[in-house]
């Protein structure tokens, strides 16, 4: 018998072969981080803050001996965070990606479906359609918000769509007004990944609760944040119910060790919940923070030529859980030139998400396919530092650098 093997490719098996004919799209290699010789700190991407109750609650863990899945801090963080999107179900999972997975096969999606996307967004998202055997197409995004085009993904609709992911970019809330009229015109469900969107809202209603359900992450950068880890929101208890046994082996409720459909090992510990919950509790604040940030940032760089600011539509709460610029030629250097002097000055940066048809894992799939917005965003956009712990300092000395390297 011949054992299948992963192969991992490399060098111009892994696409590196075709970059040339991307160049000016694509982002360059990472800068390197400099230490400041004034003695000023580096400033990275994000920083968690972990100032609340996550200490005490990780020592309840460790004294009761409940560290699995099966400790009581799941629980209280699935009904918080549920509380905290205006759903009526949390299902807590490993990851943000697993919580995606965990939705579209609650909802019933698999081989022979289709699922709208958009292309400029994170590769976890076709991957957890993919994961189900149904195929993600996308749609291009809106120049103004980075969020799907309402329009691009209706035009995209065939007999074999089933659903419609809206990805909250960078914490701006997706269209769920339109992008909800195109869902329930086909009969199709909209699922929300917010990943990047914790505690923002969408016309008084909270993100997590705009569709049929929502998938959140809680990886180390995100708003709340757990280290690793995931949530599904649903007001759906069908939906609710299904995700809750598909994440932890499909057990039967009726006898251990019996199972009558294939599930998936997503649980989430009761350490990650105790830490997890204590961000819960102070949510607001945090998202406060960032805004804050956000207004600061906005202060300094609006009228800086050549640097665009992103909107905030009216009565639209977005987060910023990152604050994103985009860069054009009144700058009179290059998005990746900037970076460079960023980095050269102890600031990180990261560039905007490469759009999902110039992956090199689904390039072969969309080779006749473009996305104009997703490409423009991809070339000029970077996202600066938007941490809770920033001060009006730290952000003057950000915006001081980029009119440094602008006159430069």
């Amino acid at each position: 018998m011949t054992q299948r093997r992963w192969s991992v490719p490399v060098g111009a098996a892994s696409g590196e072969a075709d970059l040339g004919a991307l160049r000016g799209i694509l982002p360059g290699p990472e800068p390197g981080l400099v230490q400041p010789t004034d003695g000023s700190r580096i400033l990275p991407v994000s920083e968690t803050r972990l100032d609340g109750r996550e200490k005490e609650y990780l020592d309840e863990c460790i004294r009761t001996n409940w560290v699995s899945s099966a400790g009581p801090f799941v629980r209280r963080f699935e009904d918080a965070f549920a509380e905290a999107t205006g759903c009526r179900h949390g299902i807590a999972c490993s990851s943000g990606t697993a919580a995606l997975h965990l939705a579209l096969a609650a909802l019933g999606v698999g081989p022979g479906d289709e699922v709208i996307i958009p292309a400029f967004t994170m590769i976890a998202t076709p991957n957890a359609i993919r994961y189900t055997g149904a195929t993600p197409v996308l749609a291009d995004a809106e120049p103004e918000t980075w969020n799907i085009d309402p329009e691009a993904a209706a035009a995209r609709v065939t007999s074999r769509t089933k659903g419609i992911v809206a990805v909250h970019t960078y914490g701006h809330p997706a269209d769920a007004d339109a992008l909800g009229r195109i869902a329930e015109e086909n009969g199709l469900f909209l699922l929300e990944d917010a990943a990047e969107a914790h505690g923002a809202a969408w016309k008084e209603r909270r993100v997590g609760s705009l569709g049929e359900a929502a998938a959140f992450s809680f990886y180390g950068n995100k708003i709340v944040t757990t280290g690793e880890g995931g949530m599904v929101t649903t007001n759906d208890e069908a939906i609710a119910r299904t995700a809750r046994r598909l994440r932890d082996h499909a057990f039967s409720p009726d006898r251990h060790f019996w199972h009558t459909f294939v599930g998936f090992n997503y649980r989430m510990t009761n350490l990650q919940a105790a830490v997890g919950l204590a961000q819960t509790e102070r949510m607001e604040s945090l998202v406060e923070a960032r805004r804050r940030v956000a207004v600061w940032y906005r202060e300094r760089l609006v009228e800086v030529p050549g640097v665009s600011v992103p909107p905030e539509r009216p009565g639209v709460k977005s987060v910023f859980w990152m604050f994103g610029i985009l860069v054009d030629g009144r700058f009179g250097i290059s998005r990746d030139a900037l970076r460079a002097r960023l980095a050269a000055a102890g600031i990180e940066t990261r560039s905007f998400f490469v759009p999902i048809h110039l992956q090199p894992v689904y390039r072969d799939r969309h080779l006749a396919e473009r996305y104009p917005v997703a490409e423009d965003l991809c070339a000029r956009g970077l996202y600066l530092p938007t941490s809770p712990w920033l001060t009006e300092s730290d952000v003057d000395r950000v915006a001081q650098a980029i009119r440094t390297a602008r006159a430069s």
